[in-house]
């Protein structure tokens, strides 16, 4: 699922030591009533963000290398109805009908997008906000870049690759205690330390979502273990036959007895939509 196993800095916050190579924030839009005047008060504020910034919806792998030069910009929608409050109590991005992820290389823009978005929603709507950065691995061996990538999908459209899962995590602090290489082998096939039998670890435990999800690491741009955030922000785009393999990974890498590196994740909770060219 991308947690991090394979990637990281060398100290449990240790941001000055890897480098932010470009920055994403995901924008939730919980309106306080879904009603036609915020709706039209959303969709005006959405056509004056884009303003300036490749759309994402229009993507595709040929792009993609060309886009990453250029601020882009994606709007979601959920689909379904809200989660029970006392499941998902607030601050809760599950309850966010609307989405926007913008990512650039300067951080500042980033955060210009936050505050123009929220003044021109005003108080029809909470808004929340995760932010990530992209960055190199640095202790995933070629060998396991090329079993993580061979066979993935190329990035597609929005008109083909509808659907789009975010992922929040942190790990807690007895994950941030082991050294890089212990935290590095539960990538890989490993003998679990508490039960003394083989087990899958991290990337076999995934294999099968290799071939059907497109899914993008984003690190806490401000370092790990810091209080109140997530370390690892996932984002996975597929197409409708690829929800339930989704599904079928996230149990998985839940499954201790597949994926001990489970037991030092803490899950925020995921949000779940579809990629639209504008609100």
């Amino acid at each position: 699922m991308g947690s991090g196993c394979g990637q990281g800095n060398g100290s449990a916050n240790g941001a000055a030591v890897a480098a932010n190579l470009a920055f994403t924030k995901f924008l939730f839009v919980i309106a306080r009533a879904d009603d036609d005047a915020h709706g039209a008060r959303l969709r005006t504020a959405g056509g004056n963000l884009a303003r300036g910034f490749f759309n994402d919806f229009d993507i595709d792998d040929a792009r993609e290398m060309q886009a990453q030069r250029f601020e882009t910009i994606q709007f979601y929608v959920r689909e379904g109805d809200a989660p029970d409050p006392e499941s998902c109590p607030s601050p809760c991005i599950q309850k966010a009908r609307h989405m926007v992820q913008v990512s650039s290389k300067y951080r500042p823009r980033l955060q210009e997008i936050d505050e123009e978005l929220r003044r021109r929603i005003g108080d029809s709507a909470e808004i929340l906000s995760l932010e990530g950065a992209f960055r190199n691995p640095r202790y995933s061996s070629p060998e396991m870049v090329n079993y993580s990538t061979k066979g993935s999908p190329p990035r597609r459209s929005g008109r083909l690759s509808k659907n789009a899962i975010v992922v929040p995590i942190r790990k807690t602090p007895e994950w941030w205690q082991k050294s890089t290489l212990e935290r590095h082998s539960y990538f890989y096939p490993h003998v679990d330390h508490a039960s003394a039998t083989p087990v899958k670890g991290h990337a076999q435990a995934a294999e099968k979502g290799i071939p059907s999800l497109f899914r993008r690491v984003y690190h806490n741009p401000d370092g790990y273990e810091r209080a109140g955030e997530f370390d690892f922000v996932t984002y996975f785009e597929c197409d409708d036959e690829g929800l339930p393999v989704f599904d079928q990974v996230l149990n998985s890498l839940r499954d201790p007895h597949l994926n001990p590196e489970w037991r030092y994740v803490e899950e925020g909770p995921i949000w779940r939509g579809r990629r639209v060219l504008r609100w």
